[in-house]
């Protein structure tokens, strides 16, 4: 099955929440976002906005690198897991994280890479890489149904280039 894929740049932390925003407004119930890259990338901030577009106030979001698992209630129910701090696959098979992917709620995995396998369900991954202090290179890729409907919803909202200056789009498919 072809992948479908949009790259996005942000030139500051306002402009990566605001590019989780228009994620967050595509997502349902049983919708899965692996974030994946960089320590210091803007995992958390892109959650925060992906929150506000879910009626969640972004002050709450706090990366859960120490209790694994934060959940948020909104238009739908939030699970942000924070996979940083396992040391390895068995660590994270021992904490039976499966039930959050029961469909009730829209979960978010940072570190979603150290998840052993493949997450369950249709994933939208999200790949953010520092390019400088303030710039954000952010890839979106799914290759199941669903995932890909997500992303192609965000391509018509955000489109492939920002004309409010917000960020620049490229290398799309």
């Amino acid at each position: 099955m072809k992948n479908s894929s949009v790259k996005y740049v942000t030139t500051s932390v306002q402009k990566t929440v605001w590019l989780g925003q228009q994620l967050g407004a595509q997502l349902r119930d049983g919708d899965i976002i692996a974030l994946v890259g960089d320590l210091g990338g803007g995992k958390t901030w892109f959650t925060k906005g992906m929150a506000m577009a879910l009626e969640i106030n972004p002050d709450t979001i706090v990366s859960p690198t120490f209790t694994l698992v934060n959940e948020y209630d909104g238009r739908y129910k939030l699970f942000h897991i924070d996979l940083y701090r396992l040391k390895d696959k068995a660590e994270i098979i021992a904490l039976d994280l499966d039930e959050y992917f029961s469909g009730e709620g829209i979960v978010v995995v940072e570190w979603a890479d150290r998840w052993p396998g493949e997450l369950p369900g249709d994933t939208v991954e999200v790949a953010l890489h520092i390019v400088d202090e303030h710039t954000r290179e952010l890839g979106f890729s799914a290759s199941q149904a669903r995932a890909k409907k997500i992303i192609r919803a965000l391509k018509e909202k955000v489109g492939y280039s920002f004309s409010q200056g917000a960020c620049r789009a490229f290398q799309s498919a």
